[in-house]
């Protein structure tokens, strides 16, 4: 039996475990992703670091995700300001830190493939390619038929994700929006083809940069947002843009860990 020791981080919601150790297989990452959410319900999804050694993040599912990026920053930071490089999933290095505000930031990696950044799939519906995600983000008045019913929300994703022939993709996010209070609030279903989870998630920061970035080509301006997280708490998007091109995307907001070291035992 090996002991598996991990930290919980809490980034606005979407719970974060972060197992203590790196290098372990594909499979063994899947294993022990498993374990830990049959251990801990809340938990959304997990990441490995290794602390003493270069920052560096690996997602199980090999997925690109902004909160646990800045959450892995707050955990190489020690939770005290500062800028570091951060490695995630062995390809990209992306600038994270805690800013003098004390909130956790990351760039987001933006997509540098052939294929259309943005592209409007039908009247409120817009797909958005990120490196390692794919969001599609689907308007107020477009989503109101599916927050009617939130229980079938992520069956309606599936379907979403299918119909836009994105099974083949690492990881893919479904936006539904809604106005709350006048500020934006996103009702997020998030997908990781590599251990096949479905999580309609407490918070997505992927997600809010796919908004940001949808707002930036309707509006052909930089943004900067406040968007409200299913679990009520608010992350910051900031996106700029020269002439048609999106040159820079960052999200901030609020972490909170309790620091405590837990184990699971694995054969």
């Amino acid at each position: 039996m090996q002991k598996i020791k991990y930290i919980t981080y809490i980034p606005a919601g979407n719970d974060t475990a972060f197992v203590l150790k790196r290098g372990y297989t594909k499979e063994e990452k899947k294993k022990i992703n498993d374990e830990i959410m049959k251990k801990e319900s809340n938990i959304e999804q997990v990441g490995f670091v290794e602390l003493g050694k270069e920052p560096e993040l690996e997602m199980a599912g090999g997925e690109f995700c902004g909160n646990a990026t800045r959450s892995a920053a707050h955990c190489y930071l020690k939770g005290k300001e500062g800028e570091l490089l951060l490695k995630v999933n062995g390809k990209d290095y992306i600038k994270a830190g805690i800013n003098e505000k004390g909130e956790a930031y990351c760039e987001i990696p933006l997509y540098k493939g052939n294929q259309k950044m943005v592209e409007e799939k039908e009247d409120g519906i817009y797909q958005v390619r990120m490196q390692g995600m794919v969001t599609i983000v689907i308007e107020e008045e477009k989503a109101k038929k599916y927050l009617e019913n939130k229980e079938k929300i992520k069956e309606e994703a599936r379907k979403i994700i299918e119909k836009y022939e994105l099974t083949n993709e690492e990881a893919v996010g479904v936006m539904f929006l809604e106005k709350e209070k006048n500020m934006l609030k996103i009702n997020p279903i998030v997908w990781v083809n590599a251990i096949d989870t479905m999580f309609y998630e407490t918070a997505c920061g992927s997600g809010i940069t796919g908004v940001g970035i949808v707002q930036a080509f309707k509006e052909n301006q930089n943004q900067k947002l406040n968007i409200i997280q299913p679990s009520g708490h608010i992350i910051n998007i900031t996106v700029e843009k020269d002439n048609e091109k999106i040159t820079r995307a960052i999200i901030s907001g609020e972490i909170y860990t309790d620091g405590k070291v837990k184990e699971i035992e694995m054969n």
